[in-house]
């Protein structure tokens, strides 16, 4: 987990113990992650002291509707004080309540491909670089995986290898390279295409890009048949 993600844990209160105490150790140790909590922590107060101004604001309006004179439609000033709390209401407490939680969308959708490419059998006793690869890869060794993946020469790689390749890369949180692996799977109308489509889409809500999160599980659901329903679900999810 990065820095960023860290704060952003922080401040959404979800930070986990072991998380917690990352936490405070750089927050001690660490100038420039402090910095930039420093920085965030300044802005929400700021963004604070706003929203509450504009709520004095606000209710001075509301004060100044009630001592409007005894011929004023009673009715019509309750309205539309009311609609002015419920528009507050929903001002004030949609990020905190109602803001999409990108970080809770991946991790319950997310879940790593099993190996259904590559036959292990016990009694097999092939030296390869590939079957040590998806031995690791069983064995949930990403790193060594990812080892074996690359001493595989580019001649002999199979179609299905950059998918596993990106698999690895996106367990062990390295997205700037599991990212173009699965485009480069989608792009070569490949095996897998379909799943790389979807996990393209995991990527996107976990770098909170939801456009592009949406963009990928439309082309998911209109081209292919695998997770449709998954898809759709998150789709309403994010909208």
């Amino acid at each position: 987990m990065n820095n960023q993600d860290l704060i952003y844990h922080y401040f959404s209160n979800s930070l986990t113990a072991e998380q917690e105490i990352t936490f405070k150790k750089l927050l001690e140790t660490d100038p420039d992650f402090k910095s930039e909590f420093d920085y965030e922590n300044n802005l929400k107060k700021a963004i604070k002291s706003h929203e509450s101004d504009a709520l004095k604001t606000k209710l001075q309006g509301f004060e100044s509707e009630l001592k409007t004179p005894k011929n004023t439609n009673f009715k019509f000033a309750f309205l539309a004080i009311a609609a002015s709390l419920l528009f507050l209401m929903g001002w004030f407490g949609y990020n905190s309540i109602f803001r999409t939680n990108y970080d809770n969308l991946y991790a319950s959708n997310f879940t790593a491909y099993p190996n259904t490419a590559y036959s292990i059998t016990r009694g097999d006793d092939a030296v390869s670089a590939e079957r040590d690869a998806f031995v690791a890869y069983e064995t949930k060794n990403y790193e060594k995986a990812l080892d074996y993946f690359n001493e595989i020469p580019e001649a002999d790689q199979k179609k299905y290898i950059p998918f596993y390749k990106a698999q690895s890369y996106l367990i062990i949180d390295n997205l700037e390279k599991a990212k173009p692996l699965f485009i480069q799977v989608v792009s070569n109308k490949t095996d897998f295409a379909a799943e790389s489509t979807w996990y393209l889409a995991l990527i996107a809500i976990k770098e909170k890009n939801k456009e592009q999160a949406t963009d990928y599980l439309e082309k998911l659901i209109a081209n292919y048949s695998y997770n449709q329903a998954e898809a759709k679900e998150l789709l309403k999810k994010l909208n």
